[in-house]
């Protein structure tokens, strides 16, 4: 039985608990990578990725409908990583992002490469201001539309755009001026 995100919801509310398991199981690793991307920290990512579905399921009955569930669990999400963030000092540590994105099928120096290339570009995610870092994981890392952006972070399209332009400009600085030609 292929159940809808909507139908898992509904079931949610008539008092299955049990059926929330399976968003939390379609979920997980997109809710993950995106606090791993906003947070640079292996363990905070994984608190936020947990305290998203816990919130999630606890403000089931404020899900509207009109909105994808996948759009509304991110939102919530990026809020908690906003509240981690603004609990803890400016900087963000890099963590090993190879059990996030393994390098299949490549020989060990081109794991090395992509490992190196990932941890030079968290680390300048990492010193981005967060809702430049926010509209970069949103826009190119998990591949939302702006329009999905918009109503995610509450912020207009219009200037989630020239929000995303400057971050990429800040990002393209970054990763020429501080690490040269590794990605």
């Amino acid at each position: 039985m292929d159940l809808t995100d909507e139908k898992i919801v509904e079931q949610c509310l008539k008092g299955d608990r049990e059926i929330y398991s399976l968003l939390v199981d379609k979920y997980q690793q997109m809710i993950y990578v995106l606090a791993y991307r906003m947070l640079g920290d292996e363990a905070a990512a994984k608190d936020a990725a947990q305290e998203s579905f816990i919130s999630g399921y606890l403000s089931l009955r404020s899900f509207r409908r009109e909105a994808k569930f996948s759009s509304w669990l991110t939102s919530i999400a990026l809020n908690k990583c906003r509240d981690m963030l603004r609990g803890r000092k400016d900087t963000v540590s890099v963590d090993d992002l190879g059990d996030v994105l393994p390098g299949k099928g490549a020989d060990p120096e081109e794991r090395y490469r992509q490992k190196e290339n990932e941890d030079v570009l968290q680390e300048a995610l990492g010193k981005l201001p967060d809702e430049y870092r926010e509209v970069i994981v949103l826009k190119h890392i998990r591949g939302l539309d702006y329009a999905e952006i918009a109503q995610t972070a509450g912020v207009s399209e219009g200037a989630l755009k020239i929000r995303a332009w400057r971050a990429r400009e800040m990002l393209r600085f970054l990763l020429k001026e501080g690490q040269g030609t590794h990605v």
